[in-house]
């Protein structure tokens, strides 16, 4: 595993951010989701070291992530504040520098910062700033690079090549994604949907593959990605109603709806019980 978080939680005053959060990423590409006031900032900050949780272990890669070596890790803020006159290149190759590997070409490259790689920090538009401050976590080959919400501010082609370049970095660099819902990105190796600072959902391995696919309605009963049993069902003279896609948002918005269900009821209850 690549990250493993157990039975973490932060308070802030009688605020509680994160509830006992418990789960795992394994090695590649993984997604921490979940919707505004779900914990995510916290947890970012807490990877970061800008905070400290008040209970619970992290992991990375086996050890105890806050004895791992800070140059190990890349971060990317969805608010970076950088000097507005720091050149592109000779920033990242400080910043390459400072964890001891220049990879600094192929960063430019994968990133479409070629053209602009002279330019100071202030010339360039509001898409290019992200991709600049999105390159300089994996500037110098970081063991993981932790991206917070990587795709804001850009435009549709920007995420489609942003999302090319996270599955060619992969290979050699594990990446987090830290963001709200993300529907196009590929290749994802595991997953975390976060909600009211617990976790609803954590998948990883074959497990993924089930976020999605699709779900076929027969007049008594309803098939969601077991192609077996579809097979079965159109053998035995059996005929769909409809087959339709299931894309991911439909799974989290099945979980956070059934969170926000479970929510309601138990308030009821109390209210009953008082």
């Amino acid at each position: 595993m690549l990250l493993e978080c157990s039975d973490l939680s932060k308070s802030y005053g009688d605020v509680q951010a994160l509830k006992g959060v418990t789960f795992s990423l394994s090695r590649g590409l993984s997604l921490i989701l979940g919707p505004n006031g779900s914990g995510k900032t916290t947890l970012i900050k807490i990877l970061a070291d800008m905070i400290r949780p008040d209970g619970g272990t992290i992991k990375l890669l086996g050890k105890n992530y806050f004895e791992v070596a800070r140059g190990d890790m890349g971060f990317a803020f969805e608010k970076t504040a950088l000097p507005p006159n720091v050149r592109i290149e000779s920033y990242l190759r400080a910043v390459a520098e400072l964890r001891g590997e220049d990879n600094v070409g192929e960063i430019i490259e994968i990133f479409g910062l070629g053209g602009y790689k002279t330019k100071r920090f202030r010339e360039l538009s509001q898409g290019y700033k992200r991709r600049f401050t999105v390159a300089m976590a994996f500037a110098g080959n970081p063991k993981v690079a932790f991206l917070d919400e990587p795709f804001s501010n850009v435009d549709i082609i920007a995420k489609i090549e942003l999302a090319e370049a996270f599955l060619e970095l992969k290979k050699k660099i594990d990446i987090v994604i830290v963001s709200h819902i993300i529907s196009s990105l590929r290749g994802v190796d595991s997953v975390v949907l976060l909600h009211n600072g617990r976790v609803l959902m954590n998948k990883f391995g074959e497990e993924v593959k089930t976020i999605g696919g699709f779900r076929a309605v027969f007049q008594n009963e309803i098939v969601e990605n077991d192609l077996k049993k579809l097979v079965e069902l159109i053998r035995s003279g059996k005929e769909p109603v409809r087959i339709e896609p299931v894309f991911p948002e439909d799974i989290i918005q099945r979980e956070l709806l059934r969170e926000l269900g479970n929510t309601e009821r138990a308030g009821h209850d109390i209210g009953r019980a008082s």
